[in-house]
This record gives C-alpha cells, structure tokens and sequence, in this order.
C-alpha cells in the first residue's frame, strides 16, 4: 500500500510544538500596514496573542518559515498566510496548555530547568563556565530562564497527554485494540459495477410527470409590494385604496422589494413558488383569486408582509418546451428526488435481473453501458488512512460509497461472480459483480499497528486541539487583524 507509506512518512495531521532557540528574531516583512504596529490576533482567556518581538506567536511564524524555506517552497503572500494561521493555532494551543497546568499547580522543577539552561553557558571545552555566566547581561539571562521555563511546561503537558518517543506517558493502545485493525485489513474485494446517472432522468419522465401535476407550473404574472411591519401595510393599503399613490410609486417608495425585481415584479413564478411564498391557505387563495389588475388585501409572504397585484391571467405549461421541462427537472430534483430515484432503482434491478441470465457483459453491452472495475479494497466505512480505501478517486459514481452501510454490506456479502440488487449512491445507482477476493498483502497486516499507533496519535491531538479551539475562552480575532494589516 505505497500510499498509505507515504502518508506515514510525508502526511497527516501532526501536532507540533516548536521549542525555540533563545533568540532575537526580527519581525518578517509580510507587506501589508504591519509594520511599527503591534498587533493583537486574539486572545486566550484574556492574554493576547501579539505580533510582537520575540514572542511565542512571532517565534512560530519564523520557525515554520525557515522550514518551508529548506523545504525549497517560496515564501509568498499565500504561503505568509498559511504560516500565520499555523502560527496562531499554535499559540492558542499554547496558552490554552499553560492554563490547564497552572490550574494542576505545576512547575518546573529548578533541577530540570537548570539543566537545559547550562548549554548557554559552556566554554570551549563543552564545561560549565562560571565566566561565561557572569558575562552574559542579566536581561539575556531572565530572558533565557523564562522562555524555557514556558517551554518545558507546555512539553510537560504534550508529554502526558500523548507520551514520548520512549513510550513513556500519555495514552496506551491495547494488543487487542491493534489485532483488531490487523483483523480489519482483509479480505480484500474487487468489483465489476454498472451505474446509472440519475442525471441522465429522461425528458419524457419530466414531461409526464409535469404534465401530471401541470397547475404547479403555470406561470403566474404578479408584482408585489412587501413590507417588514404589517401596520406599514396596511397604511398603504389604505392611501392605494382612496387613490392617494399609485401601485406602482409605492414600489419606488414604500416597497422593501423583498422577492421581487426593482419594479416589484415577482421573480419566482411558477405555481409552486407561489405555493411557497404565501403558506397560509386563506392568503394563498386570496391571491390565486385577484383578477387581473385589481390588488389583494394585505397577505403574510415568508417574513414579510405583502400587498399583491395581479398583473395577468396566469400562463398555462406547455411541456413541450424547454425552458418548462427544465423547470420540471428543477423541482423534481428538490421536491420529488425520491421519484427519480425509484425510476432508476427499476431500471437497475431489470439490469440485475438480466445480468443473473444472460451474463454481466452480455447485459451490459444491451444496455449500452460501459462495465467498470473496482481496485481491491477492505471493508473501509469513511475510507480511515489505515486501511485500503474504497476506490473513489477517479470514480465519481462511487463517491458516496465510503460512506454507504448499503454499499459496504451488499459488497462484502455477494458469493463467487455474484450480481447483486441495485444500491443507490448519492447521484448513482450501481450493480455490483464480485470479482475477486484475496487476503490482505502480509506486509501490511504485520505492519498495520504502526500506521494504527500513528494515526490514532494524530486523531488524539486533533481532538484536543479542536477542544481549545472551540472553547468559548478564546476570542479568535485573526482573519480581521491579517486582512486589515498583510493583504496588499
């Protein structure tokens, strides 16, 4: 499984925290109004995540910019927002990490933060050196000693959360739990597979179902006044009524053209937008019975309130034309899919049916479709990068199918060369032909825990992360601070 090797080694989503260097680090030119400022992206239970010299925030934009950098990447207004962004979660995290530690009361042990400390202060021989010490500017000194100190209580808390490359702290995975994925690995399955675009529903399905329901396609001619206060409407209706303004200035001057064009003509007119906009059935017939030119009392339309005129008889369908039938094709996809779908589902199950007598093949080519074949995959529900996914790419017919029980279900229990019934995906509806089953490749059986440990390390840190960033303790202000101050 090359892909998921090289997930392993290049991807996923890791947690890092940087431990940085004791250094003076310039702030980067991003272009943009940054400049002399200092910025405040957020804060974290009110401490605030600044752009600022030699902070948390400004170190992390520099350490993932010189990696980029090595990496070859150019750094560009694209690329500056990205390491922003990542530079701000990181932050949060981090202080989101310090809270939960001061509130369990810990601190650094002297011993510990002494040993990190005394690398700064060696002499040439690799040896403490008292001098050394002495000639390093007391600001330099607590500068080092507090930055470490943040360091080292954060990594206290990745440590016990998530462990350490000894195996030491955090959470544990199970024997049992990694047999179980290596039990997940296999059998693998491929497929034969025909599938039907329900895209493909045919004119003259569209056409006898609008000529059927014909009255929900009628188009009606209306122009409305609406309103976001019923007693404005009614003030208005009454200065229409005696005559002081016409219809068609109180467009101009009363109307919030809600629903209509600039002349206050409807814009949606068919029958069944009618239907909709106005859901009480006495304001519904209050309308359907305005005659042509005469006006309707004040009616409820959505939120709004509405004064309606109607301007012409309404226009009886003719489903022989285009724009009709696709107006069909409209409200069948929204109102009636399950239709579509039913048609389809028929039309497949014959094609199983057939596929059973005369042969998958045979079937295929008498239907004119073209038979597709499925890569070997496992038993996958959401395609989890630990074991082989359902082949989707490439495949846009099967793009529901990681995350079908019917699919899954009806795949992993069909015998030998078995046709099984039809399964609707999203927009398809496929038949399925086993065409072969085999056991997982050893390699990846035997190497399965490993993808599982790191995995399931990523899914831990994501989790926590998402936990912080979530929290009502942070007031996440970054997308405005970068648009205002590093967009050119």
């Amino acid at each position: 499984m090359p892909e998921i090797k090289q997930k392993l080694l290049f991807g996923g989503a890791v947690f890092i925290l940087v431990l940085s260097v004791i250094a003076f680090v310039f702030i980067p030119a991003f272009g943009g109004n940054a400049s002399n400022k200092i910025l405040t992206f957020g804060t974290w239970n009110g401490k605030p995540i600044q752009y600022l010299q030699d902070s948390f925030f400004l170190r992390q934009v520099e350490a993932i910019s010189e990696e980029m950098k090595s990496r070859g990447q150019e750094i560009n207004q694209f690329s500056s927002y990205q390491i922003m962004q990542s530079a701000f979660t990181a932050s949060v995290l981090r202080l989101a990490m310090l809270d939960e530690l001061k509130k369990a009361d810990y601190s650094v042990p002297d011993t510990i933060l002494n040993k990190y400390l005394v690398k700064y202060y060696l002499d040439q021989n690799g040896k403490y050196s008292a001098k050394q010490y002495e000639n390093t500017p007391e600001l330099t000194r607590a500068a080092r000693r507090a930055t470490l100190t943040e360091e080292l209580t954060a990594q206290r808390y990745v440590d016990d959360i998530f462990g350490t490359s000894d195996g030491f702290f955090g959470l544990k995975t199970s024997s049992r739990e990694t047999d179980l994925i290596k039990s997940m690995t296999g059998p693998e399955r491929s497929f034969a597979y025909a599938s039907f675009d329900t895209a493909s529903f045919p004119d003259s399905e569209v056409a006898s179902f609008g000529s059927a329901n014909a009255a929900l396609f009628a188009r009606h001619s209306l122009s409305l006044l609406t309103f976001d206060e019923e007693a404005v409407a009614q003030k208005v209706a009454k200065s229409l009524a005696k005559g002081d303004i016409a219809f068609d200035d109180a467009v101009s001057t009363h109307s919030t053209r809600s629903g209509t064009d600039a002349a206050g003509k409807l814009s949606k007119r068919y029958r069944h937008d009618v239907n909709e906009l106005f859901t009480d059935a006495a304001d519904l017939d209050a309308v359907l019975s305005v005659a042509p030119g005469s006006l309707s009392r004040v009616v409820k339309a959505g939120t709004s309130w509405a004064i309606v005129r109607c301007d012409a008889a309404p226009e009886e369908p003719s489903f022989g034309d285009a724009r009709t039938l696709a107006a069909v094709r409209e409200y069948m996809n929204k109102k009636e899919r399950g239709k579509i779908e039913d048609w389809f589902m028929a039309k497949a199950k014959a094609f199983s049916a057939s596929a059973r007598s005369i042969g998958f093949d045979e079937a295929c080519k008498a239907e004119g479709i073209v038979k597709k074949t499925t890569a070997p995959f496992a038993i996958n529900y959401g395609n989890v990068e630990i074991l082989a996914p359902v082949p989707v790419e490439g495949a846009p017919e099967l793009s529901a199918a990681a995350r079908s029980e019917a699919f899954l279900s009806t795949a992993f229990s069909l015998g030998p060369s078995e046709v099984s019934e039809p399964v609707l995906l999203g927009n398809a509806v496929v038949v399925l032909q086993l065409a072969e089953e085999k056991a997982a490749d050893a390699q990846i059986v035997e190497t399965s825990p490993v993808f599982y440990n790191y995995y399931s390390s990523g899914w831990s840190q994501k989790t926590l992360s998402d936990a912080f960033l979530k929290s009502d303790r942070l007031e996440d202000n970054f997308m405005k601070t970068y648009l205002e101050n590093f967009l050119n």
